[in-house]
């Protein structure tokens, strides 16, 4: 065997063991991924519509809209800082109509979980409102 053939060889074996043996062939990409707290719902299960107002918090992190309805799901979430790294989390869950009586107040300790995408990495939580008005964790 010639010293080439020899040197291609060990070429190619070195190449082979960085990209088939956990060896990424492309970098990360670049996504940021951000740790998140939803709750979702099949919008036909509850007499909520768009007039309604929601108030999501987790730990001490709150957000507030109107209710968007997507196809018969219902989803609100709140983004949580990068930071964020509790193992468990109170969420309450307030609805209100649009004169700001409250239509229902809800509320679940729920376990992150941790979500990977490529090489990123957040802490997200996933909660279900039930018919009959309580949240249950979804993992």
């Amino acid at each position: 065997m010639t010293r080439a053939l020899r040197c291609a060889g060990v070429a190619l074996a070195a190449l082979a063991t960085l990209t088939a043996c956990g060896g990424r062939p492309e970098p990360c990409p670049a996504l940021d991924l951000i740790p998140t707290v939803g709750v979702s719902w099949r919008a036909e299960s509850l007499p909520y519509d768009t007039a309604t107002t929601y108030r999501l918090c987790a730990a001490r992190h709150c957000t507030t809209g109107a209710l968007r309805i997507y196809g018969d799901q219902v989803h609100v979430s709140v983004d949580l800082p990068e930071s964020f790294n509790d193992r468990t989390l109170q969420v309450t869950l307030r609805l209100s109509d649009d004169s700001g009586t409250p239509l229902l107040n809800a509320s679940q300790t729920v376990t992150p979980q941790r979500d990977e995408d490529g090489c990123d990495q957040a802490l997200n939580g996933a909660l279900q409102l039930t018919a009959d008005g309580e949240l249950k964790d979804m993992r």
